[in-house]
């Protein structure tokens, strides 16, 4: 998995900067709602700690967040510089820079009011858009199950977030929504590429007549590590273009 300070690297930039003070509210709002986890660094420390968004109030510029976990993180929010905080925003990071302003109860358990951020960056860009593979970039895909034998596709379209692949139904037990695949392995343009991923559909057959019929299979992505990640942006970044480019000719 990204580290938060490989995170912020990329994150942290101009070009990833939400410019609508009512986008950035929207975005807090949804983090809250979804109860994603914060990653968070204090100042003066490079360690990461754990919290939650509870409450965004725009008008009386602040947030409430959870304490910080381990509760050793709390101390060094005191009288230093600005904190980052990380969070996923519908499955895709978002950060900002923030201070505490106090601590507080909120629920009967102990919280954190800080500033309400000035800016926030989102990672949403083209990158996160979803793309037709070229047959030659993507090898076969394998997906490894448990307690069922491996299953092999061929990746139709890609995103940073999950795949598309078309495969034969097992014959051993059925896919399922939902369920998680400990590991899904492919080369893309030559290197080889790993990651755990969840099922999030399962098409059903084109003909009830032909139980091996092709089917299609939506992946989300979980637990991925960075290398794993720059390498999936970089890629969707590049034939993203490519098929911008090849689109313009078509109407020339």
């Amino acid at each position: 998995m990204a580290t938060t300070s490989d995170l912020g690297v990329r994150l942290f930039r101009d070009d990833y900067r939400v410019a609508s003070a009512n986008k950035v509210e929207h975005m807090l709002r949804r983090i809250a709602e979804q109860r994603e986890p914060l990653r968070v660094v204090a100042p003066g420390s490079s360690e990461e700690f754990t919290s939650m968004l509870l409450h965004v109030d725009r008008a009386g510029g602040s947030l409430v967040i959870d304490e910080l976990n381990p509760d050793r993180g709390n101390a060094l929010l005191d009288g230093r510089g600005p904190m980052h905080v990380l969070g996923r925003c519908d499955g895709v990071w978002a950060g900002f820079a923030s201070r505490k302003l106090d601590a507080l109860l909120w629920e009967g358990y102990g919280a954190l009011r800080i500033a309400y951020p000035d800016a926030l960056y989102h990672l949403q860009r083209r990158s996160f858009f979803r793309v037709l593979v070229s047959a030659s970039d993507v090898g076969e895909v394998e997906l490894q199950r448990r307690g069922a034998r491996a299953l092999f596709g061929q990746c139709h379209d890609l995103s940073a977030t999950g795949m598309r692949v078309q495969f034969r139904a097992p014959t051993d037990y059925a896919l399922s929504e939902g369920e998680l695949l400990p590991l899904v392995r492919f080369r893309l343009t030559g290197f080889e590429l790993s990651a755990e991923a969840q099922v999030r559909f399962v098409s059903a057959p084109r003909s009830s007549r032909l139980r091996d019929a092709p089917r299609t299979l939506g992946l989300r992505f979980i637990n991925m590590h960075s290398a794993f990640e720059q390498r999936i942006h970089a890629y969707v970044q590049r034939r993203d273009r490519e098929l911008l480019r090849d689109t313009g000719r078509t109407f020339e």
